[in-house]
């Protein structure tokens, strides 16, 4: 056995990773995560999932929406839940608006609503939108929702001049009760999909990089640094505290035959990780629920944190175990 081996679980993909917290103090990392594929009728384990280590980015990475950040959060004070997939109507039936609904109970009740294709229209020096066309099935991601500035910087809808938004394709989603105006700086921007860093929601949270953080600080984070950057899920996705296995989850409008209805299993993990002068135990937390309902798969990620400054030498292994299942 290797320094920091983690022994193999029946269940779990596992990987950790020794990092610095926001002060720079040491920590030992470990990542568990479970992934289920849904075959229409059961939800079946599946036996490897990746763990991770890099942001996972739809296309090119930092310019196009982002999958799922990296795995290696070492705080959420909620579980994140990421859902990914299309709009799609009811038995293929077209429309031009769809609704869809992400509804956990307890926790979050989420509805977007998705419009058909729409063009600008110019009329003497002022702009409004044309009435949408029918579609039966569209992407949701944030190229589409209200954007082209700092809060959303892949999106559409806002320009610093009318001839630079006529160059822009209308935006297609938003929250039901909302639509593009000339004001749309006023606007929610809408998404079901994991927020990047560079979006301004999260990227005042990330702390002031300048020039004494260049002189006196770096590597470490800098001093108003907010632990709720590492929080990947839009606000109105981040559960009450974290998931404990057990909830009743449905989703609505991404399917066109079925609303997806399920619970989480209820299973909790624990960790043990093994230094020379001591043993430390602590729950894994579930930090994230990721679901795609184009392959229709789940995974839950479970993650533990633990302090070892000036001691990573002494860790030696780490070992995960049951602690529920219904």
């Amino acid at each position: 056995m290797q320094l920091w081996d983690i022994e193999p679980h029946p269940e779990l993909s596992l990987k950790g990773r020794l990092q610095n917290d926001e002060h720079g103090r040491a920590l030992w990392v470990v990542v568990g995560k479970r992934e289920w594929q849904f075959d229409g009728i059961n939800w079946n384990p599946v036996q490897e999932c990746d763990i991770f280590t890099e942001p996972q980015y739809m296309g090119e990475p930092g310019a196009s929406a982002q999958r799922i950040d990296h795995e290696f959060a070492y705080f959420k004070s909620n579980t994140d839940v990421i859902l990914c997939g299309k709009a799609r109507s009811y038995a293929k039936n077209p429309v031009t608006s769809h609704e869809c609904r992400l509804l956990i109970d307890g926790h979050i009740d989420k509805t977007l609503k998705v419009y058909g294709p729409r063009q600008w229209v110019e009329h003497g020096g002022s702009i409004t939108i044309s009435r949408p066309s029918s579609f039966i099935e569209a992407d949701i991601d944030y190229s589409y929702a209200i954007g082209g500035d700092e809060r959303n910087r892949m999106g559409c809808g806002v320009a610093a001049s009318n001839q630079q938004l006529l160059e822009q394709p209308v935006p297609r989603i938003f929250y039901p009760n909302e639509d593009w105006t000339a004001t749309s700086k006023q606007t929610q921007v809408a998404g079901f999909g994991s927020v990047p860093p560079f979006f301004e929601s999260r990227q005042r949270l990330a702390g002031t990089f300048d020039d004494e953080w260049l002189e006196n600080r770096k590597p470490t984070l800098p001093v108003d640094f907010d632990r709720r950057f590492y929080q990947t899920a839009p606000l109105d996705q981040q559960c009450k505290g974290h998931l404990s296995g057990g909830e009743r989850i449905m989703i609505s409008g991404f399917c066109h035959d079925d609303t997806l209805t399920f619970r989480l299993p209820k299973i909790r993990y624990q960790a043990e990780a093994r230094f020379k002068d001591q043993t430390i135990t602590t729950d894994m937390s579930i930090f994230t629920l990721f679901v795609d309902t184009e392959t229709k798969k789940l995974s839950l990620t479970y993650t533990a944190a633990f302090p070892c400054q000036d001691k990573e030498h002494l860790l030696i292994s780490t070992v995960i175990t049951n602690t529920q299942e219904a």
